[in-house]
């Protein structure tokens, strides 16, 4: 009895297992086919920005072509020469030369203005504005100098041209002189027979033979006797010297003229010392007070061993006057006094000035000048 019920449950659990297995394999699917029988809609892809490029390949860039910009419509000032060398030329003469130029720019070129440095180059212009393909001419005159040099020099001309608006003209020339004075320089004394003046030695450096067609000195200081029909290439001058003039007027120039074309001007430099002089001819002063007294030292010297003595003395303005005095020897030694106003000063009269006028014994008179300043507080 037993037996029979393990049976009975044997055959239920095999009956139970094969129906599982069964299931089992129901429930797997086939493996879908690698394609769809029925194509799928794509995906729509987006266009890269860029296009693929090969790993080991560079990427060139493409140069965009750019039209050329129109260039803007302008003058041009254009000079056929900008240097003119007018070589070797004689002292005191005059030369012209003519710079000749076009506008080879297509708008109108305007000249606003030109300037010389040097007086000695004098340009002139007709006109201001110049059409497009017009020309023209800068006309300039050069004065050489009296004496031996070489010149080199700049006009400029302003234009409204815009590469250029500056634009630079060169006038060269090499001075020659052949006439010769010596010396240039002399030296005076007042104690001496014609205050010591030497002759003068004028010739010429080239043999050309020449007249003196006028000689003469500052204030009339000294009279030079010439012949004007005498013709030479070496002459000798004997200026007689007016001593009470040169007392008055120490300094000056003796000055010579010739026919000859390359000798210009020829001046000597004469100077003389005279009896007496100041050391300090003029006093400045700053940050004064109003009314504050000022002393200051100057010395009055003797150059001929004459003691200087003082005659009389005056003030311009007031302001100044002599406080004491002292001799050393022939020299003289003054306190000079400097009172300035006791009104305030404003900024408007802040300056003021004086003048010391000295008369010595034996006629010479002396100035001492003063300079000064108020403090504003």
């Amino acid at each position: 009895m037993r037996l029979g019920h393990f049976f009975a449950w044997g055959l239920v659990l095999f009956i139970a297992l094969i129906a599982g297995c069964a299931s089992g394999q129901a429930v797997v699917s086939e493996p879908e086919p690698l394609v769809s029988a029925q194509p799928r809609s794509a995906a729509p892809v987006r266009p890269s920005a860029e296009p693929a490029v090969p790993r080991n390949e560079s990427i060139k860039p493409q140069s965009a072509v750019e039209p050329e910009p129109e260039a803007d419509a302008a003058p041009v000032m254009w000079f056929e020469e900008s240097v003119h060398d007018f070589g070797q030329v004689g002292p005191s003469s005059s030369h012209t030369v003519d710079f000749k130029f076009e506008n080879k720019g297509d708008e109108v070129l305007k000249i606003e203005r030109f300037h010389a440095p040097c007086g000695c180059t004098i340009p002139e212009l007709k006109k201001r504005e110049y059409e497009p393909g017009e020309s023209g001419v800068l006309h300039v005159r050069y004065n050489a100098a009296s004496g031996a040099v070489t010149d080199v020099k700049p006009i400029y001309i302003y234009t409204n041209d815009p590469k250029n608006p500056q634009y630079e003209l060169t006038i060269k020339a090499k001075v020659v002189v052949n006439v010769e004075i010596s010396p240039k320089e002399v030296s005076l004394l007042l104690d001496q027979d014609n205050a010591g003046m030497p002759t003068l030695s004028i010739k010429s450096t080239d043999g050309k033979a020449f007249a003196i067609t006028s000689a003469s000195a500052t204030g009339g200081v000294m009279t030079i006797p010439f012949d004007r029909s005498e013709r030479a290439t070496e002459f000798i001058l004997e200026p007689k010297v007016d001593m009470e003039k040169l007392g008055t007027t120490p300094t000056g120039l003796i000055q010579v003229r010739t026919d000859h074309p390359q000798a210009g001007l020829l001046a000597v430099h004469f100077s003389a010392k005279p009896y007496f002089e100041v050391s300090r001819p003029r006093i400045i002063l700053q940050n004064i007070a109003p009314g504050e007294e000022i002393i200051r030292d100057v010395w009055i010297r003797s150059n001929y061993d004459q003691k200087v003595e003082i005659e009389s003395y005056s003030s311009t303005n007031g302001m100044m006057s002599i406080d004491s005095q002292r001799h050393d020897g022939n020299h003289l030694q003054i306190m000079v006094k400097i009172t300035p106003s006791a009104d305030a000063p404003t900024p408007s009269r802040r300056y003021i000035s004086d003048e010391l006028k000295i008369k010595l014994t034996g006629g010479q008179e002396l100035s001492i000048r003063c300079n000064a300043w108020f403090r504003l507080n």
